[in-house]
């Protein structure tokens, strides 16, 4: 149920609610004094009905809070017309609301735009129980924003994959993690798969992240071999995704073999 529907049915019981009482009321005063009962007692219907009716409201308004609606989050439609940042998560609590038994977590991160703006920001979002454990500090996760509430957004739901993996690029690229060189060969390469052969760090460090110099036999798409070796600045929570003997995917030209781009996933222990 989208909170827009939730939203209506509140709307809807609330007034429903209150016209009842409003009934009862006007009902009660406005009786002849000889009538034969009460109309106190024989409209208390109207009174109940009312209570049940706000007794569904508050669990209905924590429904749409859950969903991203009511409560800070960003709405479906704010979110499908809003611009694109990369969040790192910084931590995870639960609220202590839950639907269908899915608990809602309050997701910490850090978020940068593609345009290099850095802001602090809590994703309130219902998270199977089954991927609580992908949600730890350091995990990467699409995000919309909106420039002028930056302290609240909304899990990406995938519906412009091409505008979250331009927004991720534009943060690799600024991070030194990746170049346009690099995007470029990704783009029109060649696709194939390597199988990481050695793998040794240089020492250099860049934001805390190590360089390595990484060997790869790769299969060329006609059963072919070729070898080659790429040195690459790799997130720190990435290394383990090149330890030898990994099979990657990697990108190169045809006419330049040696320029070799892996393909490293944005979150290594997430599948």
């Amino acid at each position: 149920m989208g909170t827009s529907v939730v939203r209506s049915v509140v709307l809807v019981e609330t007034v429903a609610a209150l016209g009842l009482v409003g009934w009862y009321v006007w009902a009660g005063v406005t009786a002849p004094p000889d009538a034969f009962v009460s109309p106190w007692l024989r409209n208390m219907w109207a009174p109940i009905g009312a209570l049940v009716m706000l007794g569904t409201t508050l669990p209905m308004l924590g429904v749409a809070s859950a969903l991203g609606g009511l409560g800070g989050g960003l709405g479906r439609k704010e979110a499908a017309g809003a611009p694109v940042g990369i969040g790192t998560v910084t931590g995870v609590a639960r609220t202590g609301l839950s639907v269908n038994d899915q608990p809602q977590l309050a997701i910490s991160m850090d978020v940068e735009t593609p345009e290099g703006h850095r802001f602090s920001a809590v994703a309130k979002h219902v998270v199977d129980i089954t991927q609580l454990a992908e949600l730890v500090p350091g995990t990467v996760l699409p995000v919309r924003y909106l420039h002028d509430r930056p302290g609240v957004v909304s899990l990406d739901r995938g519906e412009d994959p091409a505008l979250v993996q331009a927004a991720y690029n534009a943060v690799m690229v600024r991070a030194g993690l990746t170049t346009e060189r690099n995007l470029d060969i990704a783009a029109r390469g060649v696709r194939a798969q390597g199988v990481v052969s050695s793998v040794r760090p240089t020492g250099r460090l860049l934001n805390g992240n190590p360089e390595m110099e990484i060997g790869l036999g790769v299969t060329r798409p006609d059963g072919s071999l070729f070898h080659a070796a790429v040195v690459k600045v790799l997130p720190a929570s990435s290394v383990v995704s090149v330890q030898v003997g990994r099979v990657l995917t990697v990108h190169y030209l045809p006419e330049r073999e040696e320029e070799l781009v892996l393909q490293t996933p944005a979150n290594p222990g997430v599948r």
